[in-house]
């Protein structure tokens, strides 16, 4: 039980996505000390997966004359482990989503997150964001021709893992491909929902890869959906989303419509939860903290770099990820834990068969997630 309690201690400290930064003299106090303790007291009730030691890269692969963004996470060990293929939201690099996916890999599972170039926090450079235009690039980059182009870059991606594998890469080589597991948030839940049914066979032809489950962070449903199109869907589903999951290009108008995806998938073992703070940032688990600007570090976004403002004053809220205007709500610990804890038990017990997982997850998560939202 002790090495467990080491993990979530670990876990809590990656909440303010790259850890802790000391302050120097003068500075403001920093309020991921405070926010890290609050996820760890929360944590530290819930359920307990094992604990590993991780180690990964960040790379940018040349693939059919195509930059993409390619970071592997996984335990330090050259024992199988099952794989998760993550899938950032539109604006983010390949680094998304940080404390989801450190999460993951500490519990055991290698995390291979894969995002385009021309889906990632370039999109902010283009003369559609720079003219505030965000409901049109919004409208470009959620069609079935930019779905396509993803899902054909990740066949690419996978491609390329297994020939690296096979040339000797040994924590590639370290893949179990009987056992992955899809997970994507916003523009990435889309490229997931599509590999798992949810759309027409000719969507997803020549995309090699059969999930085991299916983990959406603010699932994406069009206007005009219907239930039919995610009850086609037969693997298990976690799907997370809740009142204050805003998009911010205003594409998805209700939190209610991503809600249906939830509620029309049939397969047994799958949950949606419902949270009632979590806002989209919060669920795009990218930069949920910043440390209080210093006078030289205004008019420069989270990465340091300076922020092209001039589209954004036109209306995008800020987002995970998003180099937009500041006025997002802090995040909730209540609401990091339970994406935490909530999600590392679902893989574990659809994945890894856990009974300890299971048995949490039908009996003690509702009690113990409380009025942070609905478990379902």
């Amino acid at each position: 039980m002790r090495h467990q309690l080491r993990y979530w201690l670990a876990v809590a400290a990656m909440v303010g996505s790259l850890g802790l930064i000391s302050g120097c003299a003068g500075d403001p106090p920093d309020p991921r000390i405070k926010f890290t303790e609050r996820v760890n007291e929360r944590l530290a009730t819930a359920y307990q997966p094992t604990h590993n030691e991780t180690a990964g890269w960040d790379a940018t692969w040349q693939l059919d004359q195509q930059a993409v963004g390619v970071t592997w996470l996984a335990p330090a060990t050259h024992a199988r482990l099952p794989l998760i293929i993550y899938l950032p939201g539109l604006g983010e690099s390949s680094s998304g989503g940080m404390v989801w996916r450190k999460a993951w890999a500490q519990a055991g599972y290698a995390v291979l997150s894969v995002q385009g170039h021309a889906y990632d926090q370039s999109i902010f450079s283009s003369r559609q964001a720079l003219d505030g235009d965000f409901r049109g690039l919004a409208s470009s980059d959620y069609s079935a021709a930019a779905l396509r182009d993803r899902l054909s870059t990740l066949q690419a991606v996978l491609t390329e893992v297994r020939t690296r594998a096979a040339k000797g890469d040994a924590q590639l080589a370290a893949i179990d491909w009987n056992q992955v597991v899809v997970a994507g948030f916003d523009v990435g839940a889309q490229t997931a929902e599509a590999l798992a049914g949810a759309l027409e066979p000719d969507v997803v032809s020549g995309v090699v890869i059969e999930p085991e489950a299916l983990l959406l962070l603010s699932p994406y449903v069009e206007a005009g959906a219907r239930r039919e199109t995610f009850a086609r869907i037969s693997v298990p589903v976690l799907s997370v989303t809740g009142e204050a999951d805003e998009d911010p290009f205003n594409w998805v108008s209700s939190y209610r419509q991503r809600q249906m995806l939830g509620e029309s998938v049939k397969e047994a073992g799958s949950i949606q939860l419902e949270l009632d703070n979590a806002t989209h940032k919060t669920l795009s688990g990218t930069d949920l903290l910043h440390r209080p600007m210093k006078k030289a570090d205004k008019g420069d976004d989270a990465s340091g770099s300076a922020s092209k403002g001039k589209g954004h004053k036109h209306g995008a809220k800020s987002a995970g990820g998003f180099h937009g205007p500041t006025g997002e709500p802090a995040p909730d610990p209540k609401q990091v834990a339970a994406i935490q804890a909530i999600a590392v038990a679902f893989l574990d017990s659809r994945i890894k068969h856990d009974s300890a997982a299971t048995q949490w997850l039908q009996k003690d998560a509702p009690g113990w997630l409380g009025a942070a939202g609905r478990f379902k």
